[in-house]
């Protein structure tokens, strides 16, 4: 019978009846194989090529640890493949991963010795050979299998190494690569399958023929995926925040593998490209080890930015490595170092590429920060006070001008943003019909503890007589519209923020403040909007359904404001707080609330004026003795009364 050549050239016929003989000597060898493996490889001799192949192979490390992997470091992808929860039970518990208590009768017994490597890692290797030879495509257990190869490999016994490493190279063989071009398939999963497996394979099996066209595939592909997923700053985008670990797992590994086989992945501009990446990954790592957006993943992304940090040298000399350190302590429940108050760079970031920011008043694992995306309908919210998470979701949003509901656009633009020592602000942007415009606004103090954000509404066309549904001085008509002429146009405000779970709100008081609570964290909600007390009657409502937030504004108009401002701040989480609406002036005449609008909070001895102007006219505007040009001023009073501004957008 004749043995079929065995490469990476093309797919391979069925080798399931080759005896292991049949096997190793149906390989095609690169002509750079060591003689000892080419030798034994033609013999058939599995004992000798074992050895030959060990001996060919850098073994690198002292202790048992040091190269002791049960392909762990594949686990950084297991909620890629939530079908896989058999062998990432095995996987973990072999590797002694985090996991949920069995309880106590699951404890070894004291007189019990501690199994031996060989024993632990013998479910691993006997779950992964049955998973790697089934007929269904299994691409973690494959990935598990390559870096249990080739990290210990050389630890495991003669026939538990041959079974895995035959079953390996038969699957890489045949390995199937995804449709890069279907959009369901997540970018990390095209990462690991295209990019990861390719390149990792072709290093462990470098000595195979045309192993280097595996390793060349490979590289393509993680290259590409790396610079056209990333700003040039490092800022991934904001379609892949929700799984950011996920798809940084496979760049780190693939740069660890090519490290220890001494290939080059990636050129000079692409390896700082992905340490600016980590930097940012590790910024968007909260407290707790989990991953910002992650959407109800609950993504577990120390692991992995603890290894890239590592990987690219981030230190306690640098911000984000300093910052890495204090979560890891915070995890581990050692009390944190004292550091410098002032900060040397600013923690927070922005693309307008990407389509995301993160407002962020410091480094501490106790700062606040907010992680926005807004490359969809409806922006992403990402709120943490204090290091606590407590909004998360789509910020969502409902437009009616008339009886027609505003469609919204399929994403937004950053039209505004601002970084300084008092504060952070973003502002987005979307067009809709005729000169309709809808602004986002999102700003984060820096040192008062408090986060203002609003819905600004404007270019609402008041309708000339004669025509329906047709603005003055446009000739684009609100679809559906059926508002008689000559009116003032109604418009029906919505939005929503979800808050995360643990967390409770209530508004239910003798005011319209609404409060929030959780584990050691409180904040108060004031929608400055709206008049505080309850026996004021209006249109607008503040409310608390499920666990969303929810104001409405009914207005008619030309435009609205829609404001709600946080405070966690623990001096005035207490304290008594009043708010009003004030009175905005232009040349001497007040100006109505589709124009230009102001609010005063007191909040004990704190006190904060907000304005904006809504349509501009080239004459400057008065709110509480302030005469400004700006658009959006944010200030608090001083000790002698006079405003201090925190924040002036022109």
């Amino acid at each position: 019978m004749s043995i079929p050549s065995l490469s990476f050239a093309t797919q391979i016929a069925d080798v399931t009846t080759f005896t292991n003989a049949e096997f190793l000597q149906a390989i095609e060898w690169d002509r750079n194989a060591s003689d000892a493996v080419k030798e034994a490889a033609r013999r058939g001799s599995v004992a000798a090529f074992t050895k030959a192949w060990h001996a060919n192979r850098r073994v690198t490390g002292a202790g048992p640890r040091a190269s002791a992997g049960y392909g762990e470091k594949s686990m950084w992808s297991r909620q890629a493949y939530p079908e896989e929860t058999g062998l990432v039970a095995i996987i973990s518990l072999a590797a002694g991963l985090p996991a949920k208590r069995a309880g106590n009768s699951a404890r070894r017994p004291v007189n019990k010795p501690a199994a031996t490597w060989q024993q632990t890692v013998q479910p691993v290797v006997g779950e992964l050979i049955d998973a790697i030879s089934s007929e269904e495509t299994r691409p973690l257990a494959l990935l598990a299998a390559l870096e249990l190869l080739d990290q210990s490999g050389h630890r495991l016994q003669g026939e538990q190494f041959f079974t895995l490493w035959r079953a390996t190279l038969t699957e890489l063989m045949n390995w199937p690569a995804a449709n890069l071009s279907d959009p369901t398939i997540p970018p990390d999963v095209l990462l690991v399958e295209n990019g990861e497996i390719p390149f990792v394979g072709g290093l462990v099996f470098r000595d195979v023929a045309n192993s280097v066209n595996l390793i060349k595939s490979g590289r393509k592909q993680l290259s590409k995926e790396l610079v056209e997923r990333t700003d040039t700053d490092g800022t991934p985008h904001a379609d892949i925040i929700s799984r950011l670990s996920l798809w940084l797992a496979p760049l780190i590994r693939a740069t660890l593998a090519s490290e220890r086989f001494g290939v080059t992945l990636w050129s000079d501009d692409q390896r700082q490209l992905l340490g600016n990446v980590v930097d940012r990954a590790i910024v968007l790592c909260r407290p707790d080890g989990r991953g910002a957006l992650a959407n109800g993943l609950g993504l577990d992304s120390l692991p992995v930015v603890s290894a890239a940090a590592g990987l690219f040298g981030l230190s306690l000399v640098h911000s984000t490595g300093a910052y890495l350190q204090a979560v890891q302590r915070a995890i581990a429940g050692k009390p944190q170092k004292r550091s410098r108050s002032e900060i040397a760079t600013m923690p927070s970031s922005q693309s307008d590429w990407a389509r995301f920011a993160v407002l962020r008043s410091d480094w501490s694992v106790n700062a606040d920060s907010v992680a926005i995306t807004h490359h969809r309908s409806l922006p992403q919210l990402d709120v943490t006070a204090l290091g606590r998470p407590f909004i998360h979701g789509d910020w969502a949003l409902k437009l009616k001008i008339g009886d027609a509901d505003i469609e919204l656009a399929d994403e937004w633009s950053c039209v505004c943003w601002q970084s300084d020592p008092d504060a952070d602000f973003i502002e987005l942007q979307m067009s809709g019909p005729g000169r309709l415009s809808v602004e986002r606004l999102v700003m984060l103090s820096r040192k008062e503890r408090f986060l203002f954000i609003a819905d600004s509404v404007s270019g609402i066309p008041i309708l000339n007589s004669g025509s329906r549904g047709r603005s003055a001085g446009s000739d684009v008509r609100i679809p559906g519209n059926r508002t008689l002429a000559g009116t003032r146009q109604r418009i029906e405000y919505e939005s929503r923020l979800p808050l995360c779970e643990g967390m409770v709100a209530t508004c239910a008081g003798p005011t319209r403040e609404g409060k929030i609570s959780g584990s050691r964290f409180k904040a108060r909600v004031f929608p400055l909007g709206i008049p505080q007390d309850r026996v004021l009657s209006t249109p607008h409502e503040f409310s608390v359904e499920g666990n969303d937030l929810v104001l409405k504004h009914v207005v008619e108009g030309e435009g609205l404001f829609a404001p709600l401002l946080f405070v966690w701040h623990p001096e005035r989480t207490r304290v008594d707080a009043t708010w009003r609406t004030l009175t905005v002036t232009e040349d001497g005449r007040v100006v109505g609330p589709d124009a230009g609008v102001g609010y005063r909070l007191k909040l004990g001895d704190f006190q904060l004026m907000i304005s904006r102007n809504l349509k501009k006219t080239g004459y400057a505007r008065a709110c509480l003795g302030h005469h400004t040009f700006n658009e959006t001023v944010v200030g608090k009073f001083d000790s002698n009364g006079d405003i201090e501004p925190i924040l002036m957008v022109e």
